[in-house]
């Protein structure tokens, strides 16, 4: 297959082999492991929806999902309800040993006419829970909205000026907040107004906190990273990225954040007084641009994914040089995630191929 590495010799780091292997029947396009990292959810571009053993790879459940793709799922810590959205415009709910969704609602306030229905409703593309396991949050077009386990409504949020391109939770667990054209909103899940603005000309795509919250990180379309320290409401850009940053991703600690934007993983420290006026550390090894990042939960592991079908193992604590170990698919990487407890990644590939891999040989 053209663009993905063709020769095992040029691995970015010591060949480590499979643990198990899933095809699905198109590219997925989000994966999320359940509380204990003993299940792992895969969202195809087909709508359908896969629960996998993550230790063997073997399929438990198989949903229909969402008519024409399945954009993002997110597991309930609490209930073990499995929150997915998707292009029909819906937010579904599901459970364990259940044929269909146990409850689907319209993630978007019902359009008035049906020609309206049928022309503008918009995609649901994002869902995340709270800490708690409580409600979820989930983004369609302009609108935010929080739900309960059992799918019923919390709330609809006002509007924001343009689509919502990226939503997550505050580390507080009570507070979420949203981003676009424009800047990121805070909201809080028992208040309609919005908590907080962090405006800016420009367009965010994806924006994570530190674990103190003392810091907000955006994803630029401009190929370019912009920090808010909220606490001293002060603001800068780090530039001079090679493509726009889809992911950004704070280590446990919140001492290092790590960034995708071209053939390298960009590592920022975020110690003392951040990292204005510092030079990051830059991971190379793969031969085409790095599409996704994650860190492990606890210490400086951190696993890259890449367009040349390439997942790299890192132990920062080691060496920023060189990957400890790589594995290999003959098409693009797509998505990389860590196990929520143990050192082990999986990855989803272009192909369809989702992979199960050890971070060590």
């Amino acid at each position: 297959m053209s663009g993905v590495v063709t020769e095992r010799g040029r691995l970015g780091g010591p060949a480590i082999s499979p643990l198990w292997r899933v095809e699905t029947s198109d590219a997925p396009l989000a994966l999320a492991f359940n509380g204990n990292g003993s299940l792992i959810a895969i969202a195809g571009g087909d709508g359908e929806i896969l629960v996998v053993d993550s230790s063997t790879g073997v399929v438990v459940e198989r949903w229909a999902g969402h008519a024409c793709g399945t954009l993002d799922l997110a597991w309930s810590s609490s209930t073990g309800t499995l929150a997915s959205v998707g292009q029909d415009g819906m937010v579904r709910f599901w459970k364990l040993g259940q044929d269909g969704a146990v409850t689907a609602a319209l993630a978007t306030p019902e359009p008035a006419t049906a020609e309206a229905r049928r022309t503008m409703r918009p995609w649901a593309e994002r869902v995340r829970w709270s800490r708690d396991g409580a409600v979820c949050a989930t983004a369609a077009g302009p609108h935010a909205a929080l739900w309960r386990a059992d799918g019923s409504p919390v709330r609809r949020y006002p509007p924001a000026p343009s689509t919502l391109s990226d939503l997550t939770w505050l580390p507080d667990g009570q507070r979420f907040s949203t981003v676009g054209y424009g800047g990121a909103t805070v909201w809080h899940r028992d208040h309609d107004t919005p908590e907080q603005q962090l405006a800016w000309k420009g367009s965010f795509l994806c924006h994570a906190w530190s674990p103190n919250s003392r810091w907000m990180v955006a994803g630029m379309q401009e190929s370019a990273v912009h920090v808010f320290e909220v606490r001293s409401n002060k603001d800068f850009e780090m530039s001079g990225y090679a493509r726009k940053v889809r992911r950004v991703t704070f280590c446990e600690d919140g001492r290092r954040m790590a960034t995708t934007g071209g053939l390298y993983t960009t590592v920022w420290s975020f110690a003392g007084a951040g990292p204005s006026g510092t030079t990051p550390l830059s991971l190379g090894g793969h031969l085409l641009p790095v599409s996704d990042v994650s860190f492990f939960r606890s210490g400086l592991w951190l696993a890259t994914a890449g367009e040349d079908g390439q997942v790299l193992i890192w132990d920062l604590t080691i060496s920023s040089k060189a990957a400890q170990g790589a594995g290999f698919i003959p098409a693009p990487a797509t998505h990389v995630q860590w196990h929520p407890q143990d050192r082990r990644v999986v990855s989803a590939h272009q192909s369809g191929l989702v992979v199960g891999w050890p971070a060590m040989r």
